[in-house]
C-alpha cells in the first residue's frame, strides 16, 4: 500500500482553516498536519487558544462588560468609518 504524502502547512494556511478545524470540519490528513504544525508554532497556537476563547464566549451567549473607555473608541471609529463611507458612496 502506497504511503499517502505529508502534508505540510504554512501558517496562512493554518490561519485559514483554524475555524475548520475547530468544527472539526477538516479532512483527518489535513486535521494530523496542522496538529503536528500546533506542536511547533507558538504563534498559531495562540492563534489557535484565542479563536477557541472567541467561540466560546460567542457559543456561551455570555455577556460581558466593555470598558467605557473601549466603548467611546469603538463609537468614535465606526463614525469616522460610517462617515467615510457616505462621503465615498456613489449617487446613480
Amino acid at each position: 500500500m502506497a504511503k499517502k504524502p505529508v502534508v505540510e502547512l504554512d501558517c496562512f494556511e493554518v490561519w485559514r482553516q483554524v475555524s475548520n478545524y475547530l468544527d472539526d470540519e477538516v479532512s483527518a490528513e489535513l486535521r494530523m498536519a496542522m496538529t503536528s504544525h500546533f506542536k511547533g508554532c507558538e504563534h498559531c497556537t495562540a492563534i489557535l487558544d484565542g479563536t477557541r476563547n472567541v467561540v466560546k464566549l460567542v457559543g456561551d451567549g455570555k455577556a460581558f462588560d466593555v470598558p467605557a473607555s473601549a466603548r467611546r473608541r469603538l463609537y468614535t471609529k465606526l463614525d469616522a468609518h460610517l462617515a467615510k463611507r457616505r462621503g465615498n458612496k456613489r449617487v446613480h
